[in-house]
């Protein structure tokens, strides 16, 4: 399976394990970040966020919410909240590229790339235009009018397989996160977000949703600039350590190669915003 990801200023994943009579040791999670809160530190607020769409090319608008509403727990809100459909947009796209790019590779059918080209040329025409083509989306290539639509055929396919519940757990859980976003931007739902801690002199915190989960800002003021910006992504927890992977993997691990290939069906079900590669090596 090719490396799933789009190359973006946000780093990269390296994971890597030994193999020995099916069984993986010696693990190594490496996610290196480039240090972009750094960046911001010196800047003023309302130019701190017009940045953080352009360091953070994934979910781009989510994290400029998020700084935003940081921001406003500090104190600071001048600047106007992104639309609740924007985000609901940006949501999908990335449950989109996952369900249509990369998922099918693991269940031996090529990319959806029409599909999803069509789906992102009509995000850019506004809510009503969207809302039609992601209906049209779901009901003709995921689910399928006859009930075989691409992700009935990806399950049937993976319960084939040995010890494939995680996976295709992932898969449902994938097409159930796309028909709620898009039920939510039917509705014109607002979209989840919350500030955490305590309020504290020029200091603020907040989460906003994201197709990966909570997306955490934590920002310091001093003198009208900003001091400290932090930035707690969901890849971030997800690869910590091996944990979420080692969760997610069958019982039996016959080969390296096999091993292999279930390494990476685990982190494509965790979804990193980063390119990532696996190495398997044979004691």
């Amino acid at each position: 399976m090719s490396t799933p990801g789009r190359l973006t200023l946000a780093g990269g994943l390296s994971v890597s394990a030994r193999w020995k009579d099916g069984v993986l040791d010696n693990w190594q999670v490496c996610l290196v970040r480039p240090p972009v809160a750094r960046a911001l530190v010196g800047l003023a607020p309302s130019e701190a966020l017009a940045r953080l769409p352009l360091y953070f090319s994934l979910c781009g608008q989510a994290q400029r919410e998020a700084g935003r509403l940081a921001l406003e727990a500090a104190g600071y809100a001048e600047d106007e909240p992104v639309a609740s459909w924007l985000l609901w947009a940006e949501c999908l796209h990335e449950h989109l590229w996952r369900l249509l790019l990369d998922w099918p590779q693991t269940f031996g059918e090529p990319p959806q790339s029409a599909a999803f080209a069509a789906w992102r040329a009509a995000r850019g025409q506004g809510r009503p235009v969207l809302l039609d083509a992601t209906t049209r989306l779901i009901d003709d290539v995921l689910l399928g009018r006859s009930g075989a639509g691409l992700v009935a055929r990806g399950l049937i396919r993976l319960q084939a397989e040995d010890d494939s519940a995680p996976l295709c757990a992932g898969l449902e859980v994938r097409l159930a996160a796309v028909v709620a976003a898009a039920q939510a931007l039917a509705a014109d739902a607002a979209y989840p977000h919350g500030e955490t801690g305590e309020p504290a002199q020029g200091c603020g915190e907040a989460w906003i949703h994201t197709a990966r989960g909570a997306l955490h800002h934590g920002v310091q003021l001093l003198r009208g600039s900003v001091a400290g910006w932090q930035v707690e992504a969901p890849t971030d927890r997800n690869f910590l350590d091996e944990k979420g992977i080692v969760r997610r993997l069958p019982a039996s691990l016959g080969s390296p190669a096999l091993a292999r290939r279930a390494v990476e069906r685990a982190i494509l079900v965790l979804d990193p915003c980063v390119p990532f590669s696996v190495e398997i090596s044979n004691a």
